[in-house]
C-alpha cells in the first residue's frame, strides 16, 4: 500500500515527467518483538550501499549526502533481515521480508511542484518504509546518472547478487550442539567462554535440572541452539537409553537445522588413581563405536586441565626448577600434566572406541586460553568433515575465541560461491564492481558476526576505506623487510606503535578518506574479464578479512564487545600501514601481471592464491596471547570520533 501525507495527494497529469531525489530513508519493523538486523537497499534488483544509522531494534534510517536521483524507470526494493524475540529471548532466527515501490506509480500519484519535500509510506502486515524526497524537473526521462557525481543507480544488466550466507542460514540458521556431563564439570563455564555469552542470558540452562529436549537459547548469542544431558551416573543406564532416543531422533529429521551438529561429552579430569569412566558412560561409547549413534561427531573434553597443572606443579621437585625461568617451569609442568591425562584419560578412551571419538583437555583460565580455541577447531574440523558445509559455517558464526575458524569459515562461503574463478566469474556479469564487492562484504561480516549496533563495519565510510586500500595496489611497494617475523608479532609491533604514538588513550585515530574515492570511476565500471578487476577482488577479500582479523583481537584485548568507529579506524590502520598489507598487496600484484593468469584452464587458480595469502597470514591464538601486553592502553569507545573524510589523491581509476 502506497500512503502519501495528506498535504501530497492530489493526483498529477499521466504525463507528469519529473525526476525524484531520494534524500533520507527510514525502516521500521511494527511488532516489538522484533529485532532489525540489516536492510539490503535495492535499485533495479541491484545492491546499493548506504549507510544505516539505528535508532531502536526495530527501526534504521539512512540519509543520503547527496541524495539518490531516481526516474520512472527505477524501482526500488528492501530487503528486511530481522530475528525475533519469544519472551526475553532472542532465538536467532534470521527471518526477510521483501517490500517495492514502484517510481513510475509513484511519479503518477504525485502533483506538480519541484523542490518541495514529500513523505512516502509503503506499508504492510510486518514492517513500514517511510521515504523523504523531493520533485526536480527534467527534459529527459531516466537519464543516466554520473557516478563520479552521484550515486550510481542505472540498471544492471547481471543477475541480482543475493549473499551466499542468506542461503547457508536458511538452510542452518544455528549451531546445535549436545552437552552430555555430570554437574560440576565445568559445563556452564565452557559454553559461556566458548559462545561469548552470559549465564543470566541463557535461558533454561541449569545443569543440575537438565532435560535433554529443551532448545536452551541465548540473548546474547542467537547463532547457536543448546541441549544439555545430565552426565551418566554409576549404575544408572536408564538415561544412556534416553540420549541414545534423542541422537537416534534428531538423526532421523529431515531438515539440517533440526539435527544435531555436534556433541561434547564431558570429564573432570580424575585424582590421582580416580576412575575416568562409569559403566554408563562405556555403554554410550560402545554405542558410537557400533555406529549406533549416527555420523554426528562425538567429542570427549577433558575440563579443568588447569587443576591437573596445579597438583603436577606442587609434585615437582625443587631441584627440577633451578635456575630455570617462568616459562621454562610452565612448560615442564605441562608435559608432566600431559603425560598423566594420556595415562589416566586418553588411553582408557581409545581403548574403548578406538579413533572414532576426538579428545582435547580444556581450561577457561588464562594461561590456558588457547585450549579453548582448540576445542573449537576440533568441533569444526568434524563438522565440516561428518556433517554438513553449511552446519560447519554456522559452527563459524557462532563461536567467538577462535579468529582462524571465522577465516575457515569465510573460505567455506567464498569456496561455495563467489570467490570460484575470479578471473573469469560466472556470477558477476553486468554486475558493477561495487555490487560485486558489496556481496563478497556482506558475506565476510555475516560470519565474523560482530556486535556492530550502528553497522559501521558495513558504512560507506568503511567501505570507501576498503577501496581506497584495494587501490593503492598500483604502489608496487618493496619486499616485507620484516618477513623473518611471525604475523603476529609484526601486527603486533604496529598496533602498539600507532597506539603509542597517540597523545593519550583517547586521542583521534587519524586516517584520510579520500572523498573523491568513495565515488571513483572504477568501483562503478561493469565487471569484466582484466587484470585490474582481478586484483581488486583478490585484494578486497584478503584485506577484509585480515582486517576483521585484528577487530577480532582488538576485541578480545580491549573486552569491549562492540565494534565502534574508533575501533574500526584502529584495526584498518593497523593492517594499512603494516609489513603484511605491503607483502600480500606486492604478492597479488605479482601473481597477477604472470603470464597467462586470465587464459589458465583451471579457473580457481585465483582462489588458490587468495587462500595461501590468507593461511600464510593468520595471527595463531598462542602468538597473540603471548603478544597482547606489548599493546599500550587505549580507549576503543568513542561512537563521537568522526572518520576524518577529506580531499586526497583518490588513485588510480
Amino acid at each position: 500500500m502506497l500512503t502519501l501525507s495528506a498535504s501530497e495527494t492530489a493526483r498529477s497529469d499521466t504525463g507528469h515527467s519529473c525526476n525524484l531525489h531520494l534524500s533520507e530513508i527510514t525502516v521500521r519493523l511494527k511488532k516489538a518483538q522484533r529485532y532489525l538486523k540489516l536492510v539490503d537497499f535495492m535499485i533495479n534488483e541491484e545492491r546499493r550501499d548506504i549507510s544505516w544509522e539505528r535508532s531502536s531494534e526495530q527501526q534504521l534510517g539512512a540519509t543520503l549526502h547527496p541524495p539518490i536521483r531516481l526516474s520512472a524507470s527505477h524501482r526500488l526494493a528492501f530487503r528486511l533481515h530481522y530475528s525475533y524475540t519469544i519472551g526475553r529471548v532472542n532465538t536467532g532466527l534470521r527471518k526477510h521480508q521483501y517490500i517495492s515501490i514502484d517510481i513510475q506509480t509513484l511519479l503518477n500519484t504525485l502533483p506538480h511542484g519541484e523542490g518541495d519535500i514529500r513523505e512516502l509510506r509503503q506499508v504492510n502486515e510486518k514492517a513500514e518504509i517511510i521515504v523523504l524526497f523531493s520533485l526536480g524537473a527534467t527534459a529527459q526521462s531516466a537519464p543516466n546518472i554520473n557516478p563520479e557525481t552521484m550515486h550510481d543507480p542505472s540498471p544492471s544488466q547481471g543477475a541480482v547478487l543475493i549473499p551466499e550466507t542468506d542461503e547457508i542460514t536458511r538452510i542452518c540458521p544455528r549451531f546445535r550442539i549436545l552437552l552430555i556431563g555430570k554437574t560440576g564439570v565445568g559445563k556452564s563455564s565452557l559454553i559461556n567462554h566458548a559462545f561469548g555469552v552470559t549465564e543470566a542470558s541463557v535461558s533454561h540452562f541449569n545443569p543440575g535440572e537438565a532435560d535433554i529436549n529443551t532448545e536452551i537459547i541465548s540473548n546474547d548469542n542467537g547463532q547457536f541452539v543448546l541441549h544439555d544431558s545430565r552426565g551418566f551416573e554409576p549404575g544408572d543406564l536408564s538415561n544412556v537409553q534416553t540420549v541414545r532416543k534423542f541422537i537416534e531422533g534428531r538423526n532421523r529429521m529431515p531438515e539440517l537445522k533440526n539435527k544435531l551438529h555436534a556433541i561434547w561429552l564431558c570429564f573432570a579430569i580424575p585424582t590421582a588413581g580416580g576412575r575416568i569412566f562409569e559403566t554408563g558412560v562405556e555403554e554410550f561409547l560402545d554405542l558410537k563405536k557400533r555406529g549406533d549413534l549416527g555420523k554426528v561427531p562425538i567429542i570427549a573434553v577433558f575440563t579443568k586441565y588447569d587443576e591437573l597443572c596445579d597438583r603436577e606443579e606442587r609434585n615437582l621437585d625443587d631441584s627440577a626448577c633451578e635456575g630455570q625461568t617462568d616459562e621454562d617451569i610452565f612448560q615442564l609442568v605441562k608435559r608432566s600434566a600431559d603425560a598423566v591425562l594420556r595415562k589416566d584419560c586418553i588411553n582408557p578412551l581409545k581403548e574403548r572406541v578406538g579413533e572414532g571419538v576426538p579428545y582435547i583437555a580444556v581450561s577457561i583460565e588464562e594461561r590456558f586460553k588457547t585450549t579453548l580455541s582448540n576445542l573449537i577447531k576440533l568441533t569444526f574440523d568434524n563438522v565440516q568433515k561428518h556433517v554438513a558445509h553449511e552446519a560447519s559455517v554456522v559452527t563459524a558464526i557462532a563461536q567467538k575465541v577462535n579468529p582462524g575458524v571465522k577465516i575457515d569459515g569465510s573460505i567455506a562461503v567464498g569456496k561455495a560461491k563467489y570467490w570460484k574463478g575470479l578471473a573469469s566469474s560466472a556470477n558477476f556479469p553486468g554486475n558493477t564492481l561495487a555490487t560485486c564487492l558489496g556481496v563478497i562484504h556482506t558475506d565476510i561480516l555475516v560470519v565474523w558476526d560482530f556486535e556492530d549496533p550502528l553497522m559501521h563495519l558495513r558504512s560507506t565510510e568503511f567501505k570507501a576505506l576498503m577501496f581506497q586500500l584495494v587501490d593503492d595496489l598500483a604502489d608496487q611497494g618493496t619486499p616485507d623487510p620484516n618477513k623473518g617475523l611471525s604475523i603476529g608479532l609484526s601486527m603486533v609491533g604496529t598496533i602498539a606503535g600507532i597506539v603509542s604514538a597517540l597523545a593519550g588513550p583517547a586521542a583521534p585515530i587519524v586516517i584520510p578518506i579520500a572523498a573523491s574515492l568513495v565515488l571513483a570511476k572504477w568501483v562503478f565500471d561493469v565487471y569484466q574479464r582484466s587484470h585490474d578487476t582481478l586484483r581488486r577482488l583478490m585484494a578486497y577479500i584478503i584485506d577484509l578479512i585480515l582486517i576483521m582479523q585484528n577487530i577480532f583481537w582488538l576485541v578480545a584485548i580491549n573486552g569491549n564487545t562492540k565494534i565502534s568507529r574508533r575501533l574500526t579506524k584502529l584495526a584498518f590502520k593497523s593492517y594499512a600501514e603494516s609489513a603484511v598489507k605491503a607483502q600480500v598487496h606486492l604478492e597479488i600484484e605479482n601473481y597477477v601481471n604472470g603470464a597467462g593468469v586470465l587464459d589458465r584452464g583451471d579457473r580457481d587458480n585465483a582462489l588458490t592464491k587468495v587462500i595461501e595469502l590468507l593461511n600464510r597470514n593468520r595471527i595463531e591464538s598462542a602468538d597473540m596471547f603471548k603478544l597482547e601486553g606489548r599493546i599500550g592502553a587505549f580507549d576503543a569507545s568513542g561512537e563521537d570520533e568522526p572518520w576524518d573524510i577529506t580531499e586526497s589523491n583518490p588513485g588510480r581509476h
